[in-house]
């Protein structure tokens, strides 16, 4: 553009708003409904929407979806034009949680080659009535039910959380539609030593009743873990950035921070400070409306004019508000001075501008209450406006019917996992925001619309979590409610309906679910309590599932969970949660409350199983929840009697002795806030005398945890060959790859690690073994020298591995699951022609490639195979596990292939054992001992013409069907994970009596 002297960036942002109406990405209602106004043409929605900064341009367009990290203001662009022109990821990016390319590219081919991308297309082509291309909703909805649902949202949006709010002092003027840029505020923080103030500070920025901000924090060399629990805060919330510098100067550390910001303004939040929820809001109005380079709300003494700053008052950065240019043009901080560096850059700042003084309340009160309670009884005050108890008792309730109830976190995706994740029949869903985001409101609030059974509730007062789910409760419509922290990750599994069958057993009040940590190791089981200490230890923390699983349902002292249930006529008849109480202990309260009224005890449910995000709690919020309710347990009626020793004996631990755990806000300052929790000391009942034999075993597998696990072939392994151990007596527990370092394997008696893609280091004090089962390539000599007792399964490596490094590796084949591959599955010959079951592992894999390029019927099964081949040529995503035998059975052919090593060093794949159980007829690639094993019913194929002429009915290279079965059976008998089981218990036994 020959003689525009815009900057680059303004340039690309002028662009946007033609781009946006090119692509059909703006929708003039859904602006207008989002700034209040109307618009004569799209244009000049599109146009506003650039001025307006954090405002979506279309139903189904939100920019906090897209980017991970906000990666179009690294490029210095608008959300959509980032979008529209990310040409290498464009197709794959899904620009709202109900937009699914991949559902758009099914119906739609040429939609991959649109110059604006999928979505530009679907809009392009669908009309009023076409269904939204998305998986998350359990019905179909159409284009137009939904459009009319995020109108509506986000009207309720500006209605409720943007109208102007009268100020307590002063007149307040208002924001502009219009801010400049987006975010309009950066916030800079430098960092440095002081871990444990991170999430309390930076909570006071998340609870901003304005919130297009970007917090950039740099963190000065850390000695503690400052820097670590930083990224852990921004993990979760796309506003921040973290920027690590080695130790240096904090003027060094600001400067560093204001260039990483793009902001209009900027404000200073150092750490240990934390601003009241108006403050950003309010200083930015009153930046606007003055056009002043700063704003300086000040308390106490605090100098708030250059006369002021001159005659000594101390500056206060953390109540101002600066513009950023401004700060620019005087150069920043000076980095040579070693110290009033602030004094010194306001100072500068204002030889040509005088500060502008407001009479704005900025930062929360020294003397607030523990963080454990609510910030101040404002909660209790307002809840009393909120809730109406007396007519909630009145209310009829759908006996049918679970109500789930949760406060929205920082985070909309996580909202949006909940609204996927509800079944539909006999659940609802209350969904109550407080004070949210304008992308969190809307998609919240639009997406419960067109989903029967969810509700969204706004409640635009500050509030704490506690207060929110009393809201909701007096909205539940169900006879059992469950109140859902915001950590609390949706159940694999549907829980509900399983809790609510435990609430209907007589004496029971409420139903815990087991919480595990993102590691699957147990977070917690519920709340004990002992008789000489009024805090409570979380039961069963830092133990495996197996060992809950072991003890079954049962009863504990108070729940301590993200997540529990009880009847609606308990929850309104107790009043909620404690209105004082933020989160933490809330529950654990409500359930001594349940128990000293009568309503029942607490039962732990541990085949209901729900993650958590994060840990229980932060010490700093523990300790002032655990102040509260100190004196509610001491004036009371004791809490329910500890049944731990004799539980934990269940599971087969036998408690030594009791001890208290210092927990503190700052482990390294003795005079820091702290208390005493109480803490069982453990060991494992020696059972190794037993007859028959017991031992706790852990078996170590290096799928990752939760739901990205659940495919691989290790995950299935390993929970056969658990349950053939259980079924012998033995203790299991499997651990994942990211559970591996819990300190509870030292009440185990073995580690036995089932060698994939990762080395494991042995467990000193434990009987250690190996199994290698894939991938030999990766072990070395030190590796099996570092066991006790080493298998593979390969008879040859075996072999030739002990001769040439000198330690025993003893040949232990891979086996099958009898109890779902077997001859009886399937009548042979009705299913498949030709039949693969697995995942592509990132590879066009031999056997599929040989089969389709010989032009074969082949039925493929598995992930991650769209890279390779057609959508069309995929039958499914996968088969459950316990279904696969049925296919094996019935298929006329059953393909097999091995990774490279695993080949040549003859290491028979788990496959291979599955389909020969069922008497299938198998055709794999060639490695030694096939026959010798299979007898015949797995035949190698060296190249596509063999492939071609061995898949070829009648099969006549195969066994007939009588011999396949008598095959089958022998396979079964010698070759199960029982039999494997029995191998491994012996061997165990003998080396542990050996040692001892």
């Amino acid at each position: 553009m020959r003689g525009d002297r815009r900057r680059p960036a303004q340039v690309r942002f002028d662009d946007a708003a033609e781009v946006m109406v090119a692509s059909g990405i703006v929708d003039v209602d859904y602006v207008a409904a989002q700034l209040g106004t109307t618009f004569a043409s799209p244009l000049e929605a599109a146009r506003a929407v650039v001025d307006a900064g954090d405002v979506s341009p279309h139903p189904l367009f939100e920019a906090q979806w897209i980017g991970r990290r906000r990666s179009w203001q690294r490029a210095g662009l608008h959300p959509v034009l980032w979008y529209v022109a990310e040409r290498r990821r464009r197709n794959r990016i899904a620009p709202h949680p109900l937009v699914d390319p991949r559902i758009i590219f099914a119906a739609y081919p040429e939609a991959r080659h649109h110059p604006y991308g999928a979505l530009s297309y679907w809009l392009g082509a669908a009309g009023p009535g076409t269904p939204l291309p998305t998986r998350i909703l359990p019905r179909k909805v159409s284009w137009s039910t939904y459009r009319a649902a995020a109108i509506d949202a986000a009207t309720q949006w500006r209605e409720e959380v943007v109208r102007e709010r009268p100020h307590l002092v002063g007149p307040m003027p208002a924001l502009p539609a219009s801010l400049g840029t987006s975010p309009a505020v950066t916030v800079v923080m430098a960092a440095q030593d002081a871990g444990p103030l991170v999430h309390r500070t930076v909570a006071s920025l998340q609870a901003q009743s304005f919130t297009d901000w970007h917090l950039v924090a740099v963190d000065r060399g850390s000695a503690d873990d400052t820097a670590a629990v930083l990224q852990g805060v921004a993990a979760f919330d796309e506003r921040i950035t973290v920027v690590r510098e080695a130790r240096c100067s904090e003027a060094h550390a600001l400067n560093v921070a204001l260039e990483h910001g793009t902001a209009e303004h900027v404000a200073f939040l150092p750490l240990g400070r934390e601003w009241l929820p108006d403050m950003l809001g309010d200083l930015l109005a009153h930046a606007h409306h003055s056009g002043a380079a700063a704003v300086v709300a000040g308390a106490g003494a605090v100098g708030r004019s250059r006369h002021e700053l001159l005659g000594g008052r101390p500056v206060d950065l953390a109540t101002a508000l600066l513009r950023r240019d401004a700060v620019k043009d005087v150069g920043g901080f000076d980095e040579g001075l070693e110290g009033a560096v602030e004094r010194d850059l306001v100072l500068r700042l204002t030889r040509d501008h005088e500060p502008l003084a407001v009479d704005v309340p900025v930062l929360r009160r020294p003397e607030a209450p523990h963080p454990g309670f609510a910030d101040d009884w404002d909660s209790v005050v307002l809840e009393r406006q909120l809730v109406d108890w007396d007519a909630a008792a009145r209310k009829q309730t759908d006996e049918a019917l679970v109500s789930h109830v949760m406060p929205l976190g920082p985070e909309p995706r996580r909202t949006v996992e909940w609204l996927g994740s509800v079944p539909r029949e006999g659940s609802e869903l209350v969904l109550v925001g407080v004070r949210t985001r304008r992308a969190h409101h809307v998609l919240a609030a639009s997406i419960a619309a067109v989903i029967s059974g969810a509700r969204f509730v706004s409640v635009p007062a500050p509030v704490s979590l506690s207060v929110a789910t009393n809201v909701g409760i007096v909205e539940a419509t169900g006879s059992t409610v469950v109140l859902v922290r915001p950590e609390a990750m949706p159940p694999r599994q549907p829980i509900a309906e399983r809790l609510a069958g435990v609430l209907r057993e007589p004496g029971v009040g409420l139903a815990q679910p087991l919480v595990v940590d993102l590691d699957g190791v147990v977070l917690s089981a519920g709340a004990r309590f002992t008789a000489a200490n009024p805090h409570p230890e979380l039961f069963l923390a830092g133990l495996p599932t197996s060992d809950a699983v072991r003890i079954g349902p049962c009863e504990v002292a108070a729940p301590a969970a993200p997540l529990v249930a009880l009847r609606t006529e308990a929850a309104v008849g107790l009043r909620g949660l404690d209105a004082r109480y933020h989160s933490v202990l809330a529950e654990t309260d409500l359930g001594l409350r349940a128990h000293r009224a009568g309503l029942g005890a607490t039962v732990l449910v541990p085949d209901a199983v729900i993650t958590s995000r994060t840990a229980y709690a932060e010490p700093e919020r523990l300790i002032g929840a655990m102040a509260s309710l100190r004196p509610t347990v001491l004036a009371g009626p004791p809490p329910p009697t500890d049944r731990s020793r004799d539980q934990l004996r269940t599971a087969g631990l036998e408690v030594t002795d009791e001890r208290s755990r210092r927990v503190a806000a700052d482990p390294e300052d003795r005079t820091a806030p702290s208390v005493l929790v109480p803490e069982l000391v453990l060991r494992a009942v020696e059972g190794i005398r037993e007859s028959p034999p017991r031992l706790r075993w852990a078996v170590d597998i290096a799928s990752p945890a939760a739901q990205r696990g659940d495919r691989w072939g290790d995950t299935y392994f390993a929970r056969s060959l658990a349950d053939a151990l259980e079924r012998r007596g033995q203790h299991v527990a499997v651990d994942r790859r990211d559970a591996r370092q819990r300190d509870s394997r030292d009440h185990d008696d073995v580690l036995l690690v089932l060698r994939g893609l990762d080395r494991v280091t042995p467990r000193p004090g434990l009987l250690n073994m190996e199994w290698i089962i894939s991938h030999p390539d990766m072990i070395t000599p030190d590796e099996v020298a570092g066991f006790d007792l080493v298998y593979a399964a390969s008879t040859s490596w075996s072999a030739r591995v002990s001769r040439e490094w000198g330690t025993p590796v003893s040949p232990l084949l891979q086996c099958t699951d009898t109890r779902w591959f077997h001859p009886d599955r399937a009548e042979p010959d009705t299913g498949p022609a030709l039949l693969f079951v697995g995942n592509s592992r990132g590879i066009y894999r031999y056997a599929v490639r040989s089969a389709l390029a010989i032009g074969a019927d082949l039925t493929l099964h598995g992930n991650d195979w769209t890279d390779f081949v057609e959508r069309d040529q995929i039958a499914s995503g996968g088969v459950d596990n316990r279904e696969v035998g049925v296919l094996y059975a019935s298929a006329g052919i059953v393909l097999n292939d091995h990774h490279l090593d695993m080949r040549r060093d003859s290491f028979a794949s788990n496959r291979l054992f599955d389909a020969a159980a069922c008497g299938a007829r198998i055709l794999s690639d060639r490695i030694d001992g096939l026959e010798e094993i299979f007898s015949g019913l797995v035949l190698p194929f060296d190249n596509e013409h063999e492939l071609a002429r061995l898949a070829k009915p009648p099969y006549d290279a195969f066994p007939d069907n009588e011999t396949r079965r008598q095959i089958a059976t022998r396979i079964i008998a010698e070759h199960s994970f029982d039999k494997r089981a029995e191998t491994l218990i012996d061997d165990a036994v003998r080396a542990l009596l050996a040692r001892r």
